[in-house]
């Protein structure tokens, strides 16, 4: 087991943690809405068919499993309702490192699915693809806001 030191929210980055908790309520809408719109495609028999979509498919669910699997994450829910302490490097785990390459390899396969001449016009398709760069992109700032605290944390305590 890690030892891990739990590390005192200063004014400066409670903010910059209420923002994390921002995102991440946001994250878990974009992926409740996903769900939908992906079972909505899957209605469409050229859709449901396309081998690029169900890689995307398999890749967004890894995703999810990973997200939702992170020790850190919900640590994290239940430490920021307190607001006095953060287990800021358990949010970095390695199943958020691998839940963002399963979403990379979710989008990369979803632009590929696309474009294929049956899918490439469908309306259900584009929406599905907006909403996964707002995922991607909430994704993104959650990792570059806790790597921000993490340091501002780490310089905090070396000058104790």
């Amino acid at each position: 087991m890690e030892d891990t030191q739990l590390i005192s929210l200063t004014s400066s980055n409670e903010t910059g943690m209420q923002d994390i908790l921002a995102l991440m309520q946001i994250q878990n809408n974009y992926i409740n809405q996903l769900y939908s719109m992906i079972i909505s495609a899957c209605a469409d028999a050229q859709v449901a068919a396309n081998k690029e979509f169900i890689d995307f498919t398999h890749h967004f669910v890894k995703f999810v499993q990973h997200q939702s699997s992170s020790m850190g994450f919900s640590q994290a829910l239940d430490t920021i309702r307190v607001y006095h302490f953060a287990l800021l490097e358990l949010l970095l785990d390695n199943q958020i490192v691998a839940a963002a390459e399963q979403l990379e390899l979710a989008i990369t396969s979803l632009e590929l699915a696309k474009t294929a001449p049956r899918t490439l016009a469908n309306p259900q398709m584009i929406v599905l693809h907006y909403g996964m760069d707002l995922l991607e992109e909430a994704q993104l700032k959650i990792i570059t806001l806790l790597e921000e605290l993490v340091a501002v944390s780490r310089r905090g305590q070396l000058q104790n």
